[in-house]
């Protein structure tokens, strides 16, 4: 009998089940039955009507399964977003014991059968009867977009229908409902004969039943996830988090206390004040030129096509606020997937929601209303008695009704509702919205048509929207215009984005995935990214969210789950196949899919067949050469999501199978596809070695994101596997490939390159010290630079040059010995650091091209950092011109190689120096192209770019926002962890302020400059700092601020001498003797400042040369 009971349950009748199994009813007899046979057995009229249209569906032989038809539950256990009902009579046990059992059988089956029709009724499924209990699963064997809201329709009519159940005299008979929504397991069959069901495996229901024990008699309670689902279409009254047996946290509930007559699923969504459509600028305009049209006597209508969440009752809603201004008539009509067959139920819906019709009004009551808003367009008798009666609504003495035939009263009504749209345009411009027509029932489809030919004599304007699926059945008319929406652009996505995000800027990855998995579909936008806040891995600061945690996949949001998995469920027959290419991917081809299907050829191409006619996926090409694409990542997502992991994992390994048999070439080219199913059926040791290959070939190209996510996922994949069957060696492979990646996209001191930095020397110690082991500790040495921890880095350099030079490492050696002259170099150890550099330099064309490759591991070309860096001992040095020379160099290499990295590694240096020799038009372009580097492959550590551009145009035009940029680009540097080299940002900071006499902010900064080179042993541009000190105090006038800036100014010259930085000696000097010659000492200048300019033989064009030259010729 089981058969019989899943067909039954597939058109949620199972209540019947063990009605046909004592009758010996089963598949083999069903289609025989007629509507008495099913009267005698006791089913309802509205259960008759349904049973027999399901026996009319069945054809041919009858099927073996209930597959067939696409109708009965699916066999075998799947995964799907599930919404259940669960109702208890209230006083069962009382009732038991004042009743006779007859009589208690007969009170149980009435409430029974009233819970059935309730729930059949809002396309749910009685899925058990637990005495005084009833289980309802709504979305199982089929979803629809509003199972959630459908479930708590039914809960309300059930605990008023309850209510309201004649039984025996003195028995009132109450219920009290639960409802929850969640993921389950469902469809494994358990029990036997007419006990058999599908059973649902998860928290979802044992929540439901739970809740159910806290609702007072007559009430509905509703969990936190299906009050999400159902918002807006009800009103509710917050209960606050509940103490549930069996759950460790309270959980929020909810009491259903009605409906808000709101039919919208847009309107429900977005109950707070309307925004304007983004991107649908062009689509409102015509809107408008139409309206005005139909104003002046020439009516017309345009149909809106466009898929679920497209935008369509958006725009209609945005156009009807444009108009709130003129004085016009709105009239919204509804079609509902759930009235398909209910003649006219838009039109009906219309004229209760115009009456303002309440669900406690008595019948006269209604028809009170009814006349009352028929009166204020002059309506006729016979047109009220008509409306009246379309409401079954008693008409009274006043009004008579003629007696017709049904096709006669159907065209009276049909004529009524035609004419009253004709009354109200000739008392106001009419702005007609029927939304969802895909879904109209026969007769209001017949009065579209009518409408549509009287409307160019009338001032409407009518608007349809439909799927692109529909095809109307009127005639073509010149006054109709067809509008078909498209999906948003990048920038308008963005946007959305942004507007859900309340202007606050998402992490670039986010929201490349947010727009990649919508598909520019406004709904997926909006919920997506709505889930994507409430997950918890982004957190707020200042104007933007930054990742607190690494991004995890991103679940499909729960608002979406019905809907896509409806789109699935009207495809069951071939709903497998989608899956199966579901978990290749968003695009599989028919070579793989058929390899790995095991269905014969025709059915699959069948399949494939009625998939891309349904427009779920698209297909290119010819088979069996024929490529696929899913139309929206999250329909694939749903699809996939459906199966079961053990499944999913089966499905995976056929695939990976298939790549590594019949698929090479792609296996060659695109070994993180094979990589990715390999870890997806658990085969991680294989894996492992497949995510190197991928993350290497990503890295070769410069794609350091896609790298790092390829090494970081065989980096997860060896932590599946048992301590003693790990690969130390594999591990370390990925760790070290990783590194350089991580440093080029987040800067060496950022916490993720420090884990993987510490993780690697531990690998290290435990291979006991491979050759990467001098790379590993170069890597840490780095970081310690960049935090500012300089005397420990100096400590470690020493220790990594000596093990280079005995292991004759060659590719560490130039990179130690780089590593050295910058510590040198912002310790002040100028010359040091100048030596350093040029023999790191000298090492590196000595160098083989293969070392020189390997030397990259440090996240840049070594001869371009060598000749960026060397720049800056230069220019401290006084060799300006030289330096530039060294600086135009590095440029040149890394532009020649074609390796971003270096690249924005030679502006970001060539861009401070020029800023700080005070080159600022040149400065701002090196910046502009370290910026657009940066942000095209994702690097992260050329923050100060942004001050210095910032700088820049402070200099140049003196913009107001550019001062806001430099703070903003300074706190995020330092917020991430960085100290290196901000005394030279707060150096060109402060000559900003100095030049705006912003004296105060000045001392803050510098003050704070002089603390961060104390902390850090920072000394590269101490004098400076001494010297913009004496500025500053000179310029604010304070006591004896002469005497203070007159020591400050001798300070910094001794401290530019003892590191020979002619340049910073000059500029002090230039500052003490302007000084002198105010205190009107200009011998004492003269003898100051001509020894320094005398010295320099090179850079005689520089600012500060020019400078010098003047106030020596001022002197002589």
């Amino acid at each position: 009998m089981s058969g019989i009971t899943e067909w039954l349950s597939s058109i949620g009748l199972g209540t019947y089940a063990q009605r046909f199994d004592e009758n010996a009813i089963d598949l083999s007899v069903v289609r025989d039955l007629t509507e008495q046979d099913l009267k005698d057995l006791g089913v309802l009229l509205g259960h008759r009507r349904k049973m027999l249209r399901a026996i009319a569906e069945l054809k041919g032989d009858v099927p073996r399964s209930p597959r067939a038809g696409g109708k009965a539950a699916p066999d075998g256990a799947e995964r799907r977003q599930l919404t259940v009902m669960f109702c208890d009579m209230v006083g069962s046990s009382a009732l038991s014991a004042r009743l006779d059992p007859e009589d208690l059988r007969a009170v149980i089956g009435a409430y029974h059968s009233c819970i059935a029709e309730v729930v059949a009724r809002n396309d749910g499924m009685i899925a058990r009867y637990m005495g005084d209990g009833v289980l309802a699963y709504f979305g199982y064997p089929h979803a629809h977009e509003d199972d959630a809201e459908q479930a708590a329709r039914a809960a309300l009519a059930a605990v008023e229908a309850v209510a309201n159940l004649q039984t025996f005299p003195s028995t009132q008979l109450q219920v009290r409902v639960g409802i929850a929504t969640g993921m389950v397991v469902v469809g494994d069959l358990t029990g036997e004969g007419a006990a058999k069901e599908h059973a649902v495996i998860g928290e979802t229901p044992n929540l439901a039943a739970r809740l159910q024990t806290l609702a007072d008699p007559g009430a509905v309670l509703i969990c936190e996830r299906t009050h999400r689902l159902t918002e807006g279409f009800f009103e509710f009254r917050k209960l606050g988090p509940v103490a549930l047996k069996g759950w460790a946290e309270p959980t929020q509930a909810w009491q259903v206390l009605g409906t808000t007559g709101i039919d919208s699923h847009f309107e429900a969504r977005h109950k707070t004040q309307l925004t304007q459509p983004i991107g649908r600028e062009e689509e409102i305009e015509l809107l408008l030129r139409r309206w005005q049209r139909a104003v002046s006597g020439e009516g017309c209508a345009v149909m809106l096509t466009g898929e679920a969440g497209i935008g369509k009752s958006h725009i209609a809603l945005a156009l009807d606020e444009r108009l709130q201004g003129e004085e016009h008539i709105t009239v919204r009509q509804f079609c509902s997937a759930h009235h398909t067959n209910s003649a006219l139920y838009p039109f009906i819906r219309q004229l209760e929601r115009a009456a303002r019709f309440e669900r406690s009004d008595a019948p006269r009551a209604k028809f009170d209303k009814l006349e009352a808003l028929l009166s204020r367009s002059g309506t006729d008798a016979d047109r009220v008695a008509t409306l009246a009666n379309l409401l079954s609504l008693p008409i009274g003495e006043r009004y008579r009704l003629p007696e017709l035939s049904p096709q006669k009263r159907k065209e009276m009504t049909l004529a009524a509702l035609l004419t009253q749209l004709k009354s109200l345009a000739a008392l106001q411009p009419v702005f007609v919205i029927v939304e969802d027509v895909h879904w109209a029932d026969p007769t209001s489809l017949e009065l579209l048509t009518m409408t549509l030919e009287q409307v160019p004599r009338l001032r409407v304007l009518l608007l349809i929207t439909a799927r692109p699926e529909f095809a109307p059945p009127w005639p073509g008319h010149a006054h109709v215009t067809t509008l078909s929406l498209t999906r948003l652009n990048r920038r308008n996505g963005a946007a959305l984005i942004e507007r859900v995000t309340a202007g606050k800027a998402l992490p670039k990855e986010v929201l490349d995935q947010i727009l990649a998995r919508t598909d520019g579909v406004p709904l997926f936008v909006e919920e997506l990214t709505k889930t994507v806040l409430e997950t918890g891995f982004l957190q707020e600061q200042d104007d933007q969210y930054i990742l607190s945690r690494p991004l995890p996949a991103m679940a499909i949001p729960t608002t979406l789950q019905a809907s896509l998995m409806a789109r699935l469920d009207r495809l069951a027959p071939v709903r497998e196949v989608a899956q199966i290419g579901a978990v290749v991917g968003r695009e599989f081809s028919y070579e793989l899919l058929s390899t790995v299907a095991g269905l014969p050829k025709e059915s699959l191409e069948e399949a494939l067949a009625k998939l891309a006619r349904s427009e779920l996926i698209f297909c290119r090409g010819e088979l069996p050469q024929a490529l696929y694409t899913f139309k929206h990542a999250l329909v694939r997502d749903a699809a996939y999501s459906g199966l079961l992991k053990s499944r999913r994992a089966t499905l995976h390994a056929a695939i990976a199978a298939a790549f590594e048999q019949r698929f090479p070439e792609i296996v060659d080219a695109q070994p993180e596809t094979l990589a990715h199913h390999l870890t997806e059926a658990g085969l991680f040791e294989k894996a492992e070695a497949y995510w190197l290959q991928a993350g290497k070939k990503a890295a070769m190209r410069s794609a350091n994101l896609e790298a790092i996510a390829h090494f970081q996922r065989g980096i997860e994949a060896t932590s599946h596997r048992p301590d003693e069957a790990r690969n130390d060696r594999l591990e370390l492979d990925l760790q070290f490939a990783l590194g350089p990646c991580l440093i080029a996209t987040q800067g060496p001191a950022s916490n993720k390159a420090m884990v993987t930095f510490a993780r690697a020397r531990e690998l290290c110690e435990r291979l006991r010290n491979p050759p990467e082991q001098l790379q590993v500790m170069f890597w840490l040495t780095t970081a310690s630079v960049i935090r500012g921890e300089l005397p420990l880095a100096q400590e470690t350099i020493a220790s990594l040059l000596h093990l280079s030079q005995t292991r004759r490492d060659r590719p560490a050696l130039l990179n130690a010995m780089r590593g050295q002259a910058m510590i040198r170099l912002f310790m002040g150890q100028i010359t040091g650091a100048q030596e350093a550099i040029e023999q790191a330099f000298e090492a590196f064309e000595l160098s083989s091209e293969e070392d020189r490759l390997a030397a990259r591991v440090a996240g840049q070309d070594a001869g371009v950092a060598d000749l960026a860096l060397m720049s800056w001992p230069l220019w401290l040095l006084g060799r300006e011109d030289t330096a530039i020379v060294r600086m135009d160099a590095a440029i040149q290499r890394a532009d020649a190689i074609s390796h971003p990295h270096s690249q924005a590694y030679a502006f970001y240096y060539a861009c401070i120096l020029q800023a700080l020799r005070g080159e600022f038009l040149i400065a701002q372009r090196y910046a502009e192209r370290c910026i657009a580097l940066s942000e095209e492959h994702g690097f992260r550590q050329w923050r100060l770019a942004r001050a210095v551009r910032g700088i820049c145009t402070a200099s140049l035009d003196s913009s107001p926002g550019a001062l806001v940029e430099i703070r903003a680009a300074l706190d995020e540097y330092r917020h991430a962890g960085y100290q290196l080299a901000i005394t030279a940002l707060l150096v060109l900071l402060c000559e900003r302020l100095l030049i705006d006499c912003d004296y105060e902010n000045a001392l803050e900064l510098i003050e704070s400059g002089l603390a961060i080179g104390n902390r850090n042993s920072e000394r590269i541009l101490e004098a400076e700092l001494y010297r913009l000190k004496a500025a500053a105090l000179i310029g604010r006038r304070g006591p004896d601020a002469e005497a203070a800036g007159q020591s400050l100014l001798e300070q910094a010259l001794d401290i530019a001498r003892s590191q020979r930085a002619k340049t910073l000696e000059l500029r002090a000097a230039i500052d003490l003797a302007a000084l002198r010659i105010d205190q009107q000492k200009r011998e004492q200048a003269l003898d100051l400042l001509a020894p320094v300019y005398n010295s320099f033989t090179e850079g005689f064009d520089t600012r500060d040369m020019k400078k010098a030259k003047a106030l020596l010729d001022q002197l002589r």
